[in-house]
C-alpha cells in the first residue's frame, strides 16, 4: 500500500508526528499494562485497576500489534483519516463525582488507537519542551514543581525512558509532600503561605495559549528540528479541539500520565509569571518560593522582621490579587474556593497547612507516604485505625451534600494500599472484625470513599454478595451509582456480567460497555459511514477528501449542520471525482474545479446506483445552493439536524456502492 505523501501544502499530523512518537506511545501504554499485571517481581499495582486498562488488556494481541504497526500509523493517523473513523477512534465521555460532594467531572474513555494517537501528540509536546523544562525552568531555585510521573526522552535515540517511578506518580508525589513539610519545618514567624487551587483546571487549559508560550520559550533550533511552526501549531489545536468535541481543555482519563504532563507544563508558565511578580521590589519581600503539585500551588512569602502585621496583611492581599490577575489574564485560569492563607506564627495555621496536604489533587490510589515527621505505625496499628474509621462511618448518617463528617479521616483509609496492610487484611484476626462491620452496613455510605472501602469490604464474601445485590437493585443509575459500579468492577476484575448489563441501561455507559465487550482481532467497520475497513482504505491518499471529512466532523461536533452539509457535499463530490477520473469529449482530463453536479450524477448512473440514492445526492447539490453558508440570500434557509442526518445517511449508502 502506497504511503501517503505529506508536504507543507497538505498539513496533517504526519507533518510533525513521526512513527518514533507512535512507537513510544505504544511502549508507554504497554508498560502501564505490565504494571497492572505485575512487573519484574512486583505485585500487580492496583493504581492501574481501571476501566481503560482492563479494556486494553482484553484486546487480542494480534489487533494491538496491528494498531502499533507503521502501516496503521501511516494509513489512518499520519494522514488525519482518523477524524472520520468514529468507531475505531472512538471517544466516549461519562461523568464521575468529585471527591465527597455532588459536583461532577467529565471523564473520557478512548479506544486503543485513539489513546495511542493522543499519547503520541502528548509525547511530541514532551520532546519539544524537555530541554527548556530541564535546563532553564529546572534551574529556577525558587520553584519546585511535580506531577504524577516523570516522563523523559533519552536524547541520543529519542527513546522514552520507562521505569516504575517515571510512570507511576508515587515518587514525585512523595518528593512534593516532603518538600512542603521541609519548608514548614524551616519556617519563621515572619512567613505566610498562600495555597492556590485552580478552578476546573483541566477543562480551562487553552492549547493556543500553551503553544504561544512554547513558541516564545523553546530554542529556535529545537523548534526547527521538530517542525514546530504555524502548520504544526494549527494541527495540534485542531486535534485537541477534536478530542474535546469543539470545547477547550485537555482530556481526563484514568492512568493518563500524558495529560498530567501537559497540565504540569501549562502551569510552568504560571510559575514563571508568579516568580517574576514576587521578585518585584514593590512588595518588599525578603524571599519567596513556589512548591507545586499539578494545580495545587503553595507560595511561601518571607517578610522583613520589622514589617508590622498590618503591613504584611496589605502586602499579602496585594500579592494574592496580582497572582489571580496574572493567572486569569495570561492563562485564562480562575482560582477556586480552596485557595487558603496560612500565617506561620500561628500554630493552628501550621497544622491546617499540613492537613491541607492530604487534600492535594492526586491519583485515586496511593499509599500514604513521607510521614517522616510522624511516629511510624505498625501494619496492625494502621489496620486498626482503618477499621475504627469504618465503625464510625457505620454509625453515621449519610450527609445530604455527600461531604464527609468531620470525624471521618479519609487519609487513614488510604493506608489500605500499603502492601503490609494488605497482607494483614485477610488474616483470621481481622476477617471476623470486617464481617461484623459490614453486617447491617448501609451501603449508601460507601460513597464516602468507595475504592478504599471496597478493598476492605471484598475480604468478606457475604458482604461482597450483599453489596453486589445492592448495586443490582438500582433502577435508574445516577453518576454516583455508576461510580460505585465501576469501582466494584475494577476491584473484582470486571467478572460480573450482570453489573455490566446494568451499566448498559445508562445512555452514557452503553457505548463504553459495548466497546469493552468487543475483543475482535481487527475492526472490520471503522465508523466511516458504516463502511468496511477495506473500503475506507481506498481513501488514504485522498488529501482533499480527508480534509473535508475533518471539517465536516468539526462542524458536527458544534452542531452546525449548515456548515456540515457543505463539507458533506464536498466530500462525496471529491470521492466521485477520485473514482471517476472524468475526461471531456476530446479525451482531456477534467479538472476537479470543473467537475459539475451533472458529471457526478452521470457517474452514479454508470455505477448503477439505486435511483432513491442518486436522487438524494442530486437534491444535496440543490440544497447546498439554498444553504445560507454558501448562498446568503433571501431564499436560503438553515439546515436542521433531521435534514442533515437524512442526507448523511444517503451519502453513506452511496459510498457503500461506490467503494
Amino acid at each position: 500500500m502506497k504511503k501517503p505523501q505529506l508536504t507543507t501544502s497538505t498539513p496533517r499530523l504526519g507533518y510533525f508526528l513521526t512513527k518514533v512518537y507512535w512507537t513510544n506511545a505504544s511502549e508507554l501504554l504497554d508498560f502501564q499494562l505490565k504494571l497492572k499485571a505485575g512487573y519484574k517481581k512486583r505485585k500487580p499495582n492496583r493504581h492501574f485497576n481501571t476501566l481503560s486498562m482492563f479494556y486494553y488488556s482484553r484486546l487480542h494481541r494480534k489487533y494491538r500489534q496491528e494498531v502499533k504497526s507503521d502501516n496503521f500509523f501511516n494509513t489512518k493517523v499520519a494522514n488525519n483519516l482518523f477524524n472520520g473513523l468514529e468507531r475505531e477512534f472512538a471517544i466516549y465521555s461519562y461523568p464521575i463525582p468529585k471527591t465527597n460532594n455532588l459536583g461532577l467531572r467529565q471523564y473520557h474513555f478512548y479506544t486503543y488507537p485513539m489513546r495511542l494517537t493522543y499519547y503520541s501528540v502528548g509525547l511530541y509536546l514532551l520532546r519539544l519542551t524537555q530541554e527548556f523544562v530541564r535546563e532553564y525552568y529546572g534551574n529556577i531555585s525558587r520553584v519546585n514543581s511535580f506531577y504524577g510521573g516523570k516522563l523523559n526522552f533519552i536524547d541520543i535515540d529519542e527513546q522514552l525512558q520507562l521505569s516504575y517511578d517515571n510512570v507511576w506518580y508515587r515518587a514525585q508525589y512523595s518528593k512534593f509532600r516532603k518538600t512542603v513539610r521541609d519548608a514548614v519545618k524551616n519556617k519563621s514567624d515572619n512567613q505566610v503561605v498562600i495555597r492556590i487551587d485552580i478552578q476546573n483546571y483541566f477543562e480551562e487549559i487553552s492549547l493556543p495559549k500553551l503553544l504561544d508560550f512554547i513558541g516564545k520559550c523553546i530554542k529556535p533550533s529545537i523548534q526547527r528540528k521538530l517542525k514546530f511552526d504555524a502548520i504544526t501549531q494549527s494541527q495540534i489545536i485542531e486535534f485537541f479541539s477534536f478530542l474535546a468535541g469543539g470545547n477547550s481543555g485537555i482530556p481526563q482519563m484514568d492512568n493518563d500520565v500524558v495529560s498530567s504532563y501537559i497540565g504540569f507544563l501549562y502551569l510552568i508558565f504560571a510559575d514563571m509569571l508568579i516568580d517574576q511578580e514576587l521578585s518585584k521590589p514593590d512588595y518588599g519581600l525578603e524571599e519567596h518560593s513556589i512548591i507545586r503539585y499539578m494545580d495545587d500551588i503553595y507560595i511561601f512569602l518571607t517578610f522583613p522582621k520589622m514589617l508590622t502585621p498590618r503591613a504584611r496583611e496589605i502586602c499579602v492581599s496585594s500579592v494574592a490579587s496580582r497572582i489571580a490577575d496574572c493567572l486569569y489574564i495570561s492563562l485564562g485560569l480562575r482560582l477556586n474556593t480552596k485557595t487558603r492563607l496560612f500565617w506561620m506564627y500561628k500554630q493552628e495555621d501550621v497544622e491546617k497547612l499540613l492537613t491541607s496536604l492530604k487534600k492535594v489533587s492526586s491519583p485515586s490510589y496511593y499509599t500514604p507516604i513521607d510521614n517522616s515527621d510522624e511516629t511510624e505505625s505498625t501494619p496492625q496499628e494502621k489496620l486498626d485505625r482503618i477499621l475504627e474509621q469504618l465503625r464510625n462511618l457505620k454509625r453515621s448518617d449519610l450527609d445530604p451534600t455527600f461531604n464527609m463528617r468531620n470525624d471521618f479521616d479519609d487519609e487513614v483509609l488510604k493506608e489500605v494500599y500499603a502492601e503490609e496492610v494488605g497482607t494483614h487484611l485477610r488474616s483470621p484476626q481481622y476477617t471476623h472484625q470486617i464481617s461484623n462491620i459490614f453486617d447491617g452496613f448501609n451501603f449508601n455510605l460507601v460513597v464516602a470513599q468507595p475504592r478504599e472501602i471496597l478493598i476492605v469490604l471484598l475480604v468478606d464474601k457475604a458482604a461482597k454478595q450483599k453489596f453486589e445485590q445492592f448495586l443490582l437493585e438500582k433502577t435508574q443509575l445516577t453518576s454516583h451509582d455508576i461510580h460505585l459500579v465501576l469501582n466494584y468492577l475494577n476491584q473484582t476484575g470486571f467478572r460480573s456480567i450482570k453489573l455490566l448489563n446494568l451499566l448498559k441501561t445508562s445512555n452514557v455507559m452503553l457505548p463504553v460497555v459495548k466497546a469493552y465487550e468487543q475483543r475482535k482481532n481487527s475492526v472490520t467497520r471503522t465508523g466511516y459511514f458504516g463502511l468496511q475497513n477495506r473500503q475506507v482504505l481506498k481513501l488514504i491518499n485522498a488529501t482533499n477528501v480527508i480534509e473535508q471529512i475533518r471539517l465536516r466532523v468539526k462542524a458536527e461536533h458544534r452542531s452546525d449542520y449548515s456548515v456540515a452539509l457543505n463539507h458533506l457535499l464536498n466530500e462525496i463530490h471529491a470521492i466521485c471525482y477520485l473514482l471517476h477520473q472524468p475526461k471531456d469529449k476530446g479525451g482531456k482530463k477534467i479538472q476537479e474545479k470543473d467537475y459539475k453536479a451533472t458529471y457526478v450524477l452521470k457517474f452514479l448512473n454508470e455505477k448503477n446506483i439505486p435511483h432513491e440514492i442518486s436522487i438524494n445526492i442530486r437534491n444535496l447539490f440543490d440544497r447546498r445552493n439554498k444553504n445560507p453558508v454558501s448562498h446568503a440570500d433571501s431564499i436560503s434557509w438553515p439546515v436542521s439536524s433531521e435534514e442533515y442526518r437524512d442526507y448523511h445517511k444517503h451519502v453513506g449508502m452511496c459510498l457503500d456502492y461506490l467503494l
